[in-house]
């Protein structure tokens, strides 16, 4: 029906972003907290519950078509998909439900369907390359405690480190130690403030941006930015494969110059027939475009896809 109106999903762990999208083009926008899974309630019901309250705001005048959901963890089995699935379909009254990883509609943001490499670093980091014939390399996104090399929560992780060790008097304090104490409180509260927290692994990635900030101020901090672009680019230069791909980037940790500059010259370095270029859009206008292509092409294997 011509009057149908998409859904685009983009459900981080810091951030949650749905949108109304019409041939493509997001319309309107709401945003909530990012995902929490508690214990004891199941990954499917976590993730309807966080899409409950923006879309609500949203309240769409039109049936609902298309809802493309780019989900940033794994539900665990093919039942939770299916649970997703069925409540996506019953509580937006939609007629079809595709979800996939956030570094798919990342890629279909990134480069408009087209082939190339995304790197999607926010709170974690992957890449995915997708050559011209669907030939696909996904690399890292392993979770923060087995991989997400050079991602936020690795890079607010190892910025806390050397705040702590300043705390204590490992060593001498630098400018991490006052950021984490603006950032965190008193750091003498800290394991028992950041331990019980469902929401930790968000609140670790949040330091990032201070240590990005005193990258080229504070030794610890810059020697953290520079692995952490070190990391990015190798991770990127495994999903190129054989094939000089072009490269894009999603996800606010590149925002930061001092990181996307020396990520680019660790990656020039790597592979230097590589061409960075900037994305055509983010994860949320990859769900756009995805919602409304009539065929997902190279991506096709990569989304689940239920009917009503």
């Amino acid at each position: 029906m011509a009057d149908m109106v998409d859904v685009a999903i983009d459900a981080g762990q810091t951030r949650m972003r749905l949108a109304l999208s019409r041939n493509g083009q997001v319309t309107r926008v709401a945003e909530a907290p990012g995902l929490t899974y508690r214990q004891g309630v199941r990954p499917a019901a976590a993730v309807l519950a966080a899409v409950a309250a923006p879309w609500t705001s949203l309240a769409p005048e039109s049936p609902v078509g298309t809802v493309c959901l780019g989900l940033t963890s794994v539900l665990g089995s093919a039942d939770e998909y299916a649970a997703l699935a069925a409540g996506l379909l019953d509580h937006l009254d939609a007629t079809r439900i595709l979800i996939a990883g956030d570094v798919v509609t990342a890629h279909a943001g990134a480069f408009g369907l087209e082939p190339g490499v995304v790197l999607a670093a926010g709170t974690g980091a992957i890449a995915l390359g997708l050559d011209p014939d669907g030939v696909r390399r996904q690399v890292d996104g392993w979770g923060y405690l087995c991989g997400d090399a050079g991602g936020g929560f690795w890079i607010g992780r190892r910025g806390l480190d050397v705040a702590l060790r300043g705390h204590d008097g490992r060593i001498e304090p630098t400018p991490l130690t006052g950021r984490a104490t603006d950032h965190f409180g008193d750091l003498a509260d800290l394991a028992e403030s950041l331990y019980p927290a469902p929401d930790a692994v968000a609140r670790i990635a949040e330091f990032a941006p201070a240590v990005l900030d005193l990258a080229e101020t504070d030794p610890y901090a810059g020697h953290i930015v520079a692995e952490a672009a070190e990391e990015l680019a190798a991770t990127v230069a495994a999903a190129a494969g054989p094939a000089d791909l072009p490269v894009s980037w999603t996800g606010r940790l590149l925002r930061n110059d001092t990181l996307r500059r020396r990520f680019a010259d660790d990656l020039a370095l790597r592979r230097p027939g590589v061409r960075l270029r900037e994305p055509l859009g983010d994860g949320l206008d990859g769900a756009a475009n995805l919602a409304a292509a009539p065929d997902l092409g190279i991506h096709s294997g990569l989304m689940r896809v239920t009917h009503r």
